[in-house]
């Protein structure tokens, strides 16, 4: 079946979604804050899950997955980097929050080392 082209789309695309959570290298570990307003007014929780994207022709931006609530679906984003702020909390905990629908109480912020 991996011969097929879609089919092997379909699997490949799948194992890297599922790897990017709990696989050796974790894609949803950079929670960020992104300015969709110009006057910084409107922002969305996301996760930078590429820091450049120079290969694609986007010098200065990188993408950020914004998970949706109560589903397992989202958006990829192309961002400027300055409109992007990089969150001092757990990435799981913006997580739940994000799927919560922002239900979920998140901790307070942590120190250094996890208190």
């Amino acid at each position: 079946l991996e011969r097929l082209p879609f089919v092997r789309l379909l699997y490949s695309s799948t194992k890297d979604l599922l790897n990017a959570f709990v696989g050796e290298k974790r894609r949803f570990d950079q929670p960020v804050l992104v300015a969709l307003s110009q006057d910084r007014a409107v922002r969305t929780f996301g996760f930078i899950t590429q820091g450049a994207l120079d290969r694609l022709g986007l010098p200065g931006d990188v993408a950020v997955y914004f998970p949706q609530s109560y589903n397992f679906a989202g958006q990829l984003v192309v961002v400027p980097r300055d409109r992007v702020t990089q969150l001092e909390a757990v990435s799981s905990d913006v997580l739940a929050f994000i799927v919560s629908g922002g239900v979920t109480d998140v901790p307070a912020a942590r120190g250094e080392d996890g208190t």
